[in-house]
């Protein structure tokens, strides 16, 4: 019994500190990985619910509450014109008529038209529409933008974008190509390191490279449509 309290009170000897340390450090490199892959699967996972949820307000869900089912008959822009833009599911029309970004008439229960939104309740505000503009290669992207203006923001914090395509090769109505767009992992989270591929002028978004993209009205015409959200 005093022998074995000797040897408790010898503590550990070089040897065993060495062995320990060693196994730490191992263990170390096995976690350090696994956590920062799946910080970036979280953010590519929260980037799709975002975009099916903007989806769902703008497309509208099984109880009929949605922008473009709920008789505006345009996807979010101001009053059905091409400067198509999510912030318009955030801007109340008053039918003042004085308005041409906020001219939306108010919600009628009699006739069960106009605008009854906000159809997003979370949004941030553009602090600089140039550096978004000069992040995203095309500024056609952010057109309707200014600087104050709500937009709805993606896995890793940039902006989701709501092109309409011109064209649609497989509808004769262009809108039915709409769809959101968000610019995808890149190499960072910041703005400048990653750029949206997604060409409005491609109706497909086939060149869409590492882009997550929701089609509004009509299935994926891509085959596999977006990569898997996966490990980097």
């Amino acid at each position: 019994m005093k022998r074995f309290h000797k040897a408790m009170q010898s503590g550990m000897t070089l040897l065993e500190i060495t062995v320990v340390l060693m196994a730490l450090i191992a263990l170390a490199g096995l976690v350090v990985p696994f956590v920062g892959g799946t910080g970036s699967m979280a953010m590519c996972q929260a980037t799709d619910a975002t975009l099916q949820a903007v989806k769902q307000s703008i497309m509208g869900s099984l109880a009929g509450a949605g922008y473009y089912a709920d008789t505006l008959g345009s996807y979010p822009s101001d009053r059905g014109d091409t400067d198509y833009n999510l912030k318009y599911l955030f801007i109340a029309g008053d039918g003042s008529g004085t308005d041409p970004i906020a001219d939306w008439p108010a919600y009628s229960p009699q006739t069960g038209i106009g605008w009854r939104g906000p159809y997003l309740m979370n949004g941030t505000n553009l602090a600089s529409k140039a550096t978004l503009a000069a992040n995203f290669s095309d500024a056609t992207y952010v057109h309707a933008l200014a600087d104050g203006d709500t937009i709805v923001n993606d896995g890793w914090g940039r902006p989701v974008i709501l092109q309409v395509p011109a064209t649609c090769s497989v509808s004769a109505n262009p809108a039915d190509c709409a769809r959101l767009v968000s610019a995808g992992p890149g190499t960072g989270n910041g703005l400048p390191d990653a750029d949206i591929d997604t060409a409005i002028t491609d109706d497909d978004a086939s060149n869409r490279g590492d882009d997550r993209v929701l089609f509004l009205k009509i299935p994926d015409p891509k085959a596999g449509g977006n990569a898997p959200c996966q490990e980097p």
